[in-house]
């Protein structure tokens, strides 16, 4: 049986743990913080899962594979984590999010529903859209529930055998010709692979010739509605909007008290450290908001209610990195996510499975190689 280290246990370490062990994998899963904390990128409630990607056509098959992988963890873990509601997503004819949605759908087969601005205000009156915004509702789209489904893959892992260690930090790492070891403070061990998904901690744990991820620090709004038209039940869907100068907006209906949850996920000032980031947003992230929601959905803007913190790890182009080491093909990683990795997660974990036990994931993975920054 093989020995397997997982360092990192968000939404990626926690599904490779889960892949590994299906496959009779020993695993011992480090993280330095606690399970679930709200120090990485996996925090929080929900995040949006789409299929028709407007970033890249070739994450469309991937997608289409976690899909399948989130549907095959609700059964296993007995509990509903991804809501199939639909995503609305509207902007600029002309625009990337537009352009780049009609380039994946040219590519591939995909469930959705083009709409004009005042077909789409008839049918979901909270939106003010401008007349020449085109816009699509994507079927196969929904929301995940984000820490319920990370505690689902870690519970599952452990009943399958892997060993948990929360609050450990990982203090170095070696690999030879024959197996790999870690050191934290508990001592040191030996592994014959090592997987890694360090976040926005990836520059000093991977180790790599540059340095190719940024920490970004982002902030989560939320706006309480007067009235419940803006509930998950009364049919408000998720959405994501671009505006005329390519800012994107995106936003989920209210499952509790807190009310509608709402970001800008472009933009943000990069960070040399993690431990940089200041504890409050900045000032301008909630403005910027309101702005978009006095434009697009104005019975939101104004409507005060909580922030959360969260952080992108911001690779060169915006897209994953997912490979084996440089330095030793018994070490594999997962890398510079972006702030749009999360509903990868169980395919992300299975290539990383395939990379530790096999040498290599399969080819729709190759575009995401380090090689290209090399």
């Amino acid at each position: 049986m093989i020995d397997i280290a997982i360092i990192g246990a968000g939404a990626v370490g926690a599904a490779a743990a889960y892949a590994l062990t299906k496959r009779g994998a020993r695993v011992c899963v480090y993280d330095q913080f606690e399970f679930c904390g709200e120090r990485g990128s996996s925090h929080g409630a929900t995040r949006l899962f789409r299929t028709a990607y407007f970033e890249h056509p070739n994450y469309v098959p991937i997608l289409k594979r976690a899909r399948a992988l989130w549907r095959d963890l609700e059964r296993a873990a007995g509990d509903e984590l991804y809501f199939e509601t639909g995503v609305l997503e509207a902007g600029p004819a002309h625009g990337p999010l537009i352009s780049g949605l009609r380039t994946a759908m040219a590519a591939h087969e995909i469930a959705i529903e083009e709409m004009n601005a005042c077909e789409t205000m008839k049918r979901f009156p909270q939106f003010a859209l401008p007349e020449d915004y085109v816009v699509f509702l994507e079927r196969e789209a929904g929301f995940l529930f984000a820490e319920k489904s990370v505690a689902a893959m870690l519970r599952l892992a452990a009943q399958a055998g892997a060993r948990l260690h929360p609050a450990t930090k990982v203090e170095d790492w070696g690999a030879s010709e024959k197996h790999v070891s870690i050191r934290t403070a508990q001592g040191d061990a030996r592994f014959d692979r090592l997987v890694m998904a360090p976040g926005v901690w990836a520059n000093d744990m991977l180790r790599l010739p540059s340095k190719l991820v940024a920490p970004t620090p982002k902030t989560l709004f939320w706006r309480r509605p007067e009235t419940g038209a803006f509930n998950l039940d009364e049919g408000f869907p998720p959405f994501a909007i671009e505006t005329e100068d390519a800012r994107l907006f995106y936003g989920f209906p209210a499952i509790d008290e807190l009310g509608v949850k709402a970001a800008e996920h472009t933009g943000g000032e990069s960070i040399a450290r993690p431990e940089d980031e200041s504890a409050e947003p900045d000032p301008e992230e909630g403005a910027a908001l309101d702005g978009f929601l006095s434009d697009f959905i104005p019975a939101l803007a104004g409507r005060s209610g909580p922030h959360k913190r969260c952080r992108y790890e911001m690779s060169p182009d915006g897209d994953f990195i997912i490979d084996t080491h440089p330095s030793s093909d018994r070490v594999s990683f997962a890398a510079g996510l972006s702030g749009h990795g999360f509903k990868f997660a169980p395919a992300l974990g299975e290539a990383l499975a395939d990379l530790a036990l096999n040498g290599e994931a399969g080819p729709e993975w190759e575009f995401l190689s380090l090689a290209r920054f090399l």
